[in-house]
């Protein structure tokens, strides 16, 4: 069985192609040779156009297939959802050798990297991201995770989970044209998030191709997706498990996930995280590490890509606030954000003072 984490970069990238899914078989086969019979675990959604051409390719290389379905939402990445898979695992037959398959969102990506961490203390899995959010950031890295109820209401998410990397990635572009456009949108939060994060350049090159991105031009996207799988790639394997530098991948996350703890049923993760980024560049700048921070034309581009930019309606900041007191990034009880203090140049702030946070929701109208 292979090890639960990636040594490098390269062992991080997803295999980016138009047409890749014809070749799942081979690779499941060359990823896990003793491999005898593999579980699909695929999302509800995704099961019509693209999981009768996963199992068929992996059937065609002489594995055993079977498929789970998982209806994906929030307050379904749950443990009985865990469970449930756990069962279709026994079911199947899957023995240590075997392989777990995840075909959807990040939100599958999650439930199926955590069953695999924990069914028979782990076996192999391999991720095959449907959506843009999981090809350039949930499917990379070896977070795996369910949601719990928090004390007093809201949903913590991922408060319980491992690391546990996939033995490979593989994205087929082709099956983000069966998106929903929100969805699409969604995960241009991501790809914002990692070149404010670490290649301005980035976001430059998303602004020129916003058009052709929108239209979903295949070569476009593959180019996107690279770069920015890249860029989580390589902070992954300097920090594998989040004990410095890979906690700079939360910008925006400690708003977003207050913000889908009280409104989940509203917004997805990738219209939070958007806002998110909105709320840490007022915040960067009312800490005086950004002094020159503006907001406004990251508005502009979040709303050209299809994301929202103002919370839903009067919400109030007191909820908002308790609610990222029970984020994983806050430590001993003390409130960490990820802020920068330029282009490329992120940081921690811990125990940021309370205007610097209200400045942050103000941003969005918290």
């Amino acid at each position: 069985m292979a090890m639960s984490l990636a040594p490098n970069a390269e062992s991080h990238m997803p295999q980016v192609g138009s047409g890749t899914l014809e070749q799942l078989g081979s690779m499941v086969r060359e990823a896990a040779p003793r491999a005898r019979r593999v579980l699909v675990a695929v999302d509800a959604n995704a099961r019509s156009p693209w999981g009768g051409l996963v199992s068929r390719s992996i059937a065609a290389s002489g594995l055993h297939v079977h498929e789970h379905a998982i209806a994906a939402s929030e307050p379904g990445k749950s443990m009985q959802a865990v469970q449930s898979l756990w069962q279709a695992m026994l079911a199947a037959g899957l023995h240590r050798a075997d392989v777990l398959v995840a075909l959807g969102g990040g939100i599958v990506g999650d439930l199926a990297g955590f069953a695999a961490a924990t069914y028979l203390r782990g076996v192999d899995w391999i991720a095959v991201p449907t959506t843009l959010l999981a090809m350039v950031d949930a499917s990379i890295g070896g977070k795996t995770a369910v949601n719990v109820p928090l004390p007093g209401g809201g949903l913590g998410k991922n408060m319980v989970g491992s690391f546990h990397a996939p033995v490979r990635i593989v994205a087929d572009v082709r099956t983000l044209t069966t998106l929903p456009p929100r969805e699409r949108s969604a995960g241009m939060a991501e790809c914002v998030k990692h070149g404010l994060l670490a290649d301005p350049g980035l976001v430059d090159w998303i602004r020129s191709n916003a058009g052709a991105i929108a239209a979903l031009d295949l070569p476009v996207m593959e180019t996107l997706v690279r770069r920015c799988a890249a860029i989580k790639a390589a902070i992954v394997a300097r920090d594998p498990l989040e004990k410095g530098e890979r906690a700079h991948l939360n910008l925006g996350h400690t708003f977003a996930h207050a913000m889908e703890s009280l409104l989940h049923d509203r917004l997805n993760h990738g219209e939070a995280v958007g806002m998110g980024l909105l709320a840490a560049m007022a915040a960067s700048r009312a800490a005086g590490w950004w002094p020159q921070a503006d907001p406004e034309p990251l508005r502009q581009l979040l709303a050209q890509l299809g994301l929202p930019t103002r919370l839903p309606g009067a919400i109030d900041r007191v909820a908002l606030m308790r609610a990222m007191g029970f984020d994983k990034k806050s430590e001993g009880g003390r409130l960490r954000l990820i802020l920068l203090r330029g282009p490329g140049q992120p940081g921690v702030l811990g125990d940021p003072p309370e205007d610097v946070v209200a400045a942050g929701w103000q941003a969005i109208g918290g």
